[in-house]
């Protein structure tokens, strides 16, 4: 699903591992009840970690949130990947207490070129909040802070939270920007070039439905700062370790991303 310097190890990104801010803190976190309100029900303000769907089927899960973010007009948003939904598709994320569909924002901005894989969701079809929180079960608490922002540096070790892998540490960044994704390595012009790459020599890799995840890093409380944006990744086999490659912070604020801030909140 990606290319990158093992040029025998190309898995197509559709069919394996499609992971298919100093700002002021905005919308409180809320209490984790009732039991519903987990990352594959996920209620208002939306956590990043969390199951993405089309609106039509909330429960037939396709990607992972990222994080909060707030847009140039000032909106509150949430960042995914921009392979998963095409522009103005309305998002939810399994259901409300209640039963019905749980509403989860709009795609209102997509980047899918050859340097850019990335979406913003926002409360088009209906008011939305999202919460600078993240999902990141079986951790305990399994929702925690995000506190700052920050490109990572190679050596640095980070994680990820899919709604299918769940939280997963121990990755180790390898550089910013020499990793490749594709949705078929048989057609090159469709990759998305300039990745950040971090590897995982003991963990099996990230599946279908994870990508969008959020990549961050620990601090010592527990909280997390926000380090990337997951696009896509490769199994641990043939003696190689699991690779992840994701998007850096300043390629998605960036004017060629999407121009977005990164929201936070205080520790």
């Amino acid at each position: 699903m990606l290319t990158h310097t093992r040029t025998r190890h190309r898995v197509a990104l559709a069919t394996l591992a499609l992971i298919g801010l100093t700002t002021p803190a905005i919308a409180a976190p809320r209490l984790l009840d009732p039991p519903m309100t987990d990352r594959r029900n996920d209620t208002q303000p939306h956590f990043g970690g969390s199951a993405l769907a089309k609106f039509t089927n909330t429960e037939k899960y396709e990607c992972t949130s990222g994080f909060a973010v707030r847009t140039q007009d000032g909106r509150q948003g949430m960042v995914t990947a921009g392979h998963c939904f095409a522009r103005d598709v309305r998002v939810g994320s399994g259901k409300t207490i209640t039963g019905g569909p749980n509403d989860y924002g709009t795609v209102s901005a997509l980047r899918l070129d050859g340097t850019r894989d990335m979406e913003v969701l926002t409360g088009i079809s209906a008011p939305q909040t999202y919460a600078p929180t993240i999902w990141v079960e079986p951790r305990i608490p399994r929702a925690i802070r995000v506190v700052g922002k920050a490109d990572p540096a190679p050596g640095d070790k980070v994680c990820f939270s899919g709604m299918v892998s769940k939280a997963v540490c121990g990755y180790q960044v390898l550089n910013l920007d020499r990793g490749t994704a594709c949705p078929d390595p048989a057609h090159p012009t469709d990759c998305t070039s300039g990745l950040a790459q971090a590897t995982n020599p003991d963990f099996a890799g990230s599946v279908g439905g994870d990508s969008g995840s959020p990549v961050y890093k620990l601090d010592a409380k527990g909280n997390a700062t926000i380090v990337g944006l997951l696009i896509g990744g490769a199994p641990a086999e043939h003696g190689l370790p699991a690779l992840m490659v994701f998007h850096t912070v300043k390629q998605l604020e960036g004017a060629n991303g999407l121009a977005v801030t990164v929201l936070t909140q205080k520790p």
